[in-house]
């Protein structure tokens, strides 16, 4: 294999990996609390002593890992009591019914029939422990219980849960030292991987949620760009093969 062919087919899927990542953030514009990505490349051959001397010697890349823009994006009121929007660097820290632990930031929430909270996929939200003189007042990671015929529910900025007057929980909030780095699993939802939890520091807005930090227009352009280079590739490859054709006739008819 050549090097304008092995050059083309490295960058075409280079740019495939490139143009799926883009499409999966335009597809999750309006996915509430998700984190646009964007593909990190690194070089996969060494590049020579003399690159200093000749910044455009060409080396082979490819995809390495996804980056991950955690930036926090706008707010959208509904007025609904059980939707709820993280102001600052957290997850909210759910169950899934096999135990598993997952963090998300997707705060659509409602009660299923138990009147436990729980996320758009029924995961129930673990609420956080809390010790007042020596006295458990609310256990660590059980569910968090809603009465539907009680009163008005009032969620406070610091994520602690309100109905008639008494505390009744308390959302466990978490973030970690490398959010970027947590490992994405599907239905907006990461595991912590080898990161250990540690409380966050944020606010909650009640009635709020947060919008996905995609920007269509970026993601568009992008979109644009990648296809106009791999259309160029595939015609350095095209072109190429008409080369080495034309050469193999020419040899041939040598006698």
């Amino acid at each position: 294999m050549d090097n304008s062919l092995a050059i083309g087919l490295s960058t075409q899927e280079l740019l495939r990996k490139r143009m799926d990542v883009t499409a999966n953030n335009l597809a999750n514009m309006n996915t509430t609390g998700f984190k646009v990505e964007h593909l990190v490349n690194h070089e996969i051959t060494e590049r020579p002593a003399r690159a200093a001397e000749n910044p455009h010697d060409i080396t082979f890349a490819q995809g390495w890992q996804l980056q991950r823009d955690m930036n926090t994006g706008s707010f959208s009121q509904t007025g609904n009591p059980l939707d709820m929007a993280i102001d600052g660097n957290g997850f909210f820290e759910v169950e899934a019914p096999n135990g598993d632990v997952f963090y998300t930031r997707d705060g659509e929430f409602s009660m299923n029939p138990d009147g436990m909270l729980v996320t758009r996929n029924g995961y129930l939200l673990r609420g956080e422990g809390e010790v007042l003189d020596g006295e458990t007042l609310l256990a660590d990671g059980v569910p968090i219980a809603i009465d539907p015929a009680g009163g008005e529910l009032v969620i406070n900025k610091d994520g602690s849960i309100m109905q008639d007057g008494a505390q009744i929980g308390q959302f466990k909030l978490k973030t970690f030292e490398m959010p970027a780095a947590l490992e994405k699993v599907g239905n907006n939802l990461y595991v912590r991987g080898e990161q250990e939890p540690i409380d966050a520091d944020v606010r909650i807005a009640q009635g709020f949620l947060e919008s996905s930090n995609v920007s269509p227009i970026v993601e568009m352009t992008q979109m644009i760009e990648i296809s106009r280079a791999y259309q160029s590739v595939a015609k350095l490859i095209s072109n190429s093969n008409d080369m080495r054709e034309q050469a193999i006739r020419k040899l041939a008819q040598v006698r």
